[in-house]
């Protein structure tokens, strides 16, 4: 009984046109009618999950207006209802929402910024990851070529057409993105990763990106090495693997 009617009450939240069952576990009041007292808990709902949203993405809010992120969260809620618990892992289907959305493409950057803003989100929230790189001394050769090198936890690479992380940083220091902004840039990659309790944004070369990709997809590192001498034969491996470890990007492994 209960769980039927949390089904039935949630679907009269996020569908305004199926309410009858979720009002048939309301009673009138002298005043208001059950669709009516359904109607407040709706907005209620709508509410906190909007502010949790706007949370989650300040820097899209900043480059839309505050009413036209409302009604853009308005569908996307309708859309997605909320399935978790915790409002931090709420929201992740937001970038590819807005890349289908019509009235966004005056914005044509705007969809990767979300994305962009979704990973800072997942890295935040993210524990420190401990370094064990320093036991691969203590791996034989063969045991080397066979590990899976490990990103910083949480870590997230995007790509983008446009200059994702010098708009989002124009937005940090409330300055306006200018006509002067160069949008026509080629290819944008980025790394968005967890330096101790700071969230770190670093541009990466295209070998870098394509480097650190294949670490993600938990390629053993004899694998990473031929693909990628395939697609990049001239470039040093060596010395992928040593900035990456340097910079923090690559924290550890496992055998």
């Amino acid at each position: 009984m209960l769980r039927e009617l949390q089904t039935c009450f949630m679907k009269g939240i996020y569908n305004k046109h199926d309410t009858d069952n979720a009002c048939g576990f309301i009673n009138d009041t002298n005043s208001q009618t059950a669709e009516q007292i359904l109607s407040i808990y709706r907005g209620s709902v709508y509410g906190g999950l909007k502010k949790a949203l706007a949370e989650t993405y300040p820097t899209t809010k900043n480059l839309v207006g505050d009413d036209f992120f409302n009604a853009m969260l308005g569908q996307y809620i309708t859309r997605y209802p909320c399935q978790v618990q915790d409002l931090n892992d709420y929201g992740e289907e937001l970038a590819d929402f807005i890349a289908d959305l019509k009235q966004a493409r005056s914005v044509p950057y705007l969809a990767d910024i979300a994305r962009l803003e979704w990973f800072y989100n997942i890295t935040l929230n993210s524990a420190v990851q401990e370094n064990n790189l320093a036991n691969l001394n203590r791996l034989s050769t063969e045991q080397q070529v066979q590990i899976n090198f490990q990103l910083s936890n949480g870590a997230a690479l995007i790509s983008s057409v446009y200059p994702i992380d010098a708009i989002w940083n124009m937005q940090q220091d409330n300055d306006d993105i200018n006509s002067e902004l160069e949008t026509n840039e080629s290819n944008v990659f980025l790394i968005i990763w967890k330096n101790n309790s700071d969230v770190e944004i670093n541009r990466l070369t295209e070998e870098q990106f394509y480097f650190l990709e294949l670490i993600n997809n938990e390629l053993s590192f004899s694998d990473v090495c031929n693909a990628l001498s395939e697609c990049y034969p001239n470039m040093d491996i060596n010395i992928l693997l040593g900035d990456s470890i340097n910079n923090g990007w690559v924290r550890s492994y496992l055998l």
